[in-house]
């Protein structure tokens, strides 16, 4: 009994100092940490302040720390933002003192979730909280877009000012049911004002006020017909038979002269005339206003704008051309290389711009609108400014004011 107790010891023991040297064969492998959660990282939000003048400065918003970054694919189309002053014939009680508030129209690409709600708000440099207005806003999927227009119409004439200068805004998309509340764009825009009425003392305070858009002037957008009024970068659209060619750019002039003034859009390619935008016979043409800011008062100054569009007997493509309903068009997408576009106004030159067309057929997209994320699928383009109908505007405004504050990033006026 006793040498099956030594035995079976004398095992144990050559097994734990086994075990032991073999351990010291194998290095310590090092502690491995617990995982941890990432941690989510900010998106990158649009950080360019407005500028300002030497006489002002314009206020800040509040809660600029505050805000959340908007939705992927949520965005102001900013070219369609337009800003529009209302007259009031009135101001605190004087019936003779006339003042202003503003109204405006703009596009947001989706999504806009369910609970969304658009709202614009303005300040004024001695009064950060001037206004705040709802948009009506309705859910929209990706792809897709939502226009709010006239937001802001006919408010108390207590709301009124009769200030001149810059004044801040900012567009905001908050939904209460995901708890965001984003702003969409942060901006400025330039008041001045006229006297409207006879040069009378009494009516001495009788002015009409207008939001300057010099520096829409030196910018254009070309386009296929069937692209719709600003349809967003990613919108699939459907081919179409004889799609023409689109431009549309700015004018500045009496009310009368961008209504009755007689504009042709003239295009060439190689140095030769191959298309235009009269309308004569069963040739296709077409040019109109798609926006008119006519300042709201009775005398006709030269402080109008108009974004005219134009159309072309030019088709940028064709998925029946042997069906022609339009045989004398010059196709566009069968002759690549560069094109010219001359706009005469009441006979003289007034605009000239210039685009490309690629090896595809397709024009060529300069890259402006996407590297500064105007949310726009037209193409953006230089103009070149002729003559002296515009009047007087001041011609470097773009470098600062385009866009409300957000000026482009390699664009260059010839």
């Amino acid at each position: 009994m006793k040498k099956i107790s030594l035995l079976t010891l004398a095992v144990l023991v050559f097994a734990v100092v086994s075990f032991q040297t073999a351990s010291a064969q194998f290095p310590k492998l090092p502690k491995i940490p617990k995982p941890s959660q990432p941690k989510p990282q900010p998106t990158p939000t649009d950080t360019a302040q407005p500028t300002t003048n030497s006489n002002t400065q314009p206020a800040q918003p509040e809660n600029r720390n505050t805000t959340k970054p908007a939705v992927a694919g949520t965005a102001i189309d900013k070219p369609s933002i337009q800003l529009f002053l209302q007259t009031h014939r009135g101001y605190k009680g004087d019936p003779e003192t006339w003042s202003w508030t503003p109204k405006i129209d703009f596009r947001v690409n989706g999504p806009i979730a369910a609970g969304g709600q658009l709202s614009v708000e303005y300040s004024l440099p001695t009064n950060k909280s001037w206004l705040k207005f709802n948009c009506k806003t309705e859910e929209v999927g990706p792809g897709s877009w939502w226009t709010a227009q006239d937001c802001g119409q006919n408010p108390p004439d207590a709301q009124a000012v009769t200030y001149t200068g810059i004044v801040d805004f900012r567009i905001n998309l908050n939904n209460e049911l995901e708890g965001k509340n984003t702003v969409l764009i942060a901006g400025k825009f330039k008041v001045e004002k006229f006297r409207d009425a006879l040069d009378l003392p009494k009516f001495q305070n009788n002015s009409v006020y207008y939001v300057n858009h010099d520096w829409n002037l030196p910018i254009a957008y070309i386009y296929g017909e069937n692209f719709g009024h600003l349809e967003t970068v990613d919108y699939k659209r459907a081919p179409r038979s004889e799609e023409h060619l689109m431009m549309s750019l700015w004018f500045k002039g009496t009310d009368k002269s961008l209504a009755y003034d007689k504009l042709v859009a003239y295009l060439y390619y190689q140095g030769k005339l191959v298309a235009d935008s009269r309308q004569e016979g069963s040739k296709y043409g077409d040019t109109s206003c798609e926006i008119l800011d006519r300042p709201d008062g009775n005398t006709d100054t030269l402080n109008s704008y108009c974004r005219r569009m134009f159309g072309v007997n030019a088709i940028v493509s064709d998925t029946q051309p042997a069906n022609s309903s339009f045989p004398d068009d010059f196709p566009i997408y069968k002759n690549p290389g560069e094109y010219e576009i001359k706009i005469l106004r009441d006979g003289k030159l007034a605009r000239t711009l210039k685009f490309t067309v690629g090896p595809n057929g397709q024009l060529v997209d300069t890259g402006i609108g996407k590297q500064n994320n105007l949310g726009t699928g037209r193409i953006v383009l230089a103009v070149q400014v002729l003559g002296d109908q515009d009047g007087q505007w001041d011609r470097n405004a773009y470098k600062t004011d385009a866009f409300f504050g957000n000026p482009l990033t390699g664009f260059v006026v010839p």
